[in-house]
């Protein structure tokens, strides 16, 4: 698998000044901000023959939670690898947060100690979405519980900092059936009103699946358009120049769209230039697998 690489430049001494010993090396960005992304590749190591969907990464992408689908139901799991240029290790269940229904769309926090993730718990099939803490990195995470503050049929949570939420909505009024919402959280984790973004994001068709920069000045997400069952879902992508603006004309991102497959970004490096995604294509057997794209130097 072909990783790209940063450029460093080294200081070098000048005039009378002596030579610096083991200068620094200032490494400029990994990728150019507004590029295309290159064609999505395979994660070899987190596909299997179920379904491997859901992937959000820790900040340096050595961490993954994903949903697997095993018979009927969708589990949580994690793993991790050594660097970014290795493949991820055996997963493992995220066994003191599952339960007997489906959990999937698991969230991490950038510092992760907070999970959120989509539950069926209190009606099967009609999602919540809930949460679960731990105190470090190597203790695993607490019992789950309701976040009681969002409602019955809010989703996909994405934390791109540690004081903010956004999810799709079906259950607020907006201008298409789902919307994506934003919010604050506060030091003690509550979440504050939510608030639909402005600009550019929420149209009359459906937006759901939101995966936002650190800096909360790009997003990518899923739009969903046409009848039935002639539907098409693709990914788009909208910026602003900060976080207090609203959100620029959306655009679809063309080189990640394939017809007849229905591509779903799940989360995107805090520099903007890894988009990871899942994707199904039709007839084959390993089911929906996670595809990490990358922007080029």
């Amino acid at each position: 698998m072909q990783w790209w690489l940063a450029v460093g430049l080294v200081a070098v001494g000048c005039g009378g000044d002596p030579a610096p010993v083991d200068a620094p090396i200032d490494a400029g960005p990994r990728c150019a901000p507004t590029a295309q992304f290159g064609a999505p590749e395979l994660i070899a190591s987190l596909s299997t023959d179920l379904d491997d969907v859901t992937a959000r990464l820790s900040p340096d992408e050595l961490d993954v939670v994903f949903s697997r689908r095993t018979g009927a139901l969708y589990d949580l799991w994690t793993a991790r690898r050594p660097s970014i240029e290795e493949p991820f290790g055996p997963a493992a269940l995220l066994t003191s947060v599952n339960s007997v229904n489906n959990d999937v769309w698991p969230a991490l926090s950038p510092d992760g100690l907070v999970l959120m993730f989509d539950a069926d718990r209190t009606t099967p099939g009609s999602y919540r979405i809930w949460s679960s803490t731990r105190p470090s990195l190597t203790a695993p995470f607490g019992p789950p519980a309701l976040r009681t503050e969002l409602m019955p049929g809010e989703v996909h949570s994405m934390l791109p900092t540690d004081r903010a939420i956004y999810f799709a909505s079906g259950a607020r009024p907006g201008l298409g059936a789902a919307d994506i919402w934003r919010a604050d959280i506060n030091d003690r984790g509550v979440i504050a009103v939510p608030i639909a973004l402005v600009g550019g994001v929420n149209t009359a068709a459906d937006e759901v699946t939101p995966a936002v920069t650190a800096d909360e000045r790009q997003i990518f997400f899923r739009r969903t358009f046409g009848v039935a069952p002639d539907l098409e879902h693709d990914i788009y992508t909208a910026s602003r120049s900060t976080p207090q603006d609203g959100w620029g004309p959306s655009t679809a991102v063309t080189s990640l769209a394939v017809a007849g497959v229905a591509e779903t970004p799940n989360w995107v490096s805090p520099d903007g230039c890894h988009l990871y995604l899942h994707a199904a294509i039709a007839g084959d057997p390993m089911g929906a697998n996670i595809y990490v794209a990358r922007r080029p130097l």
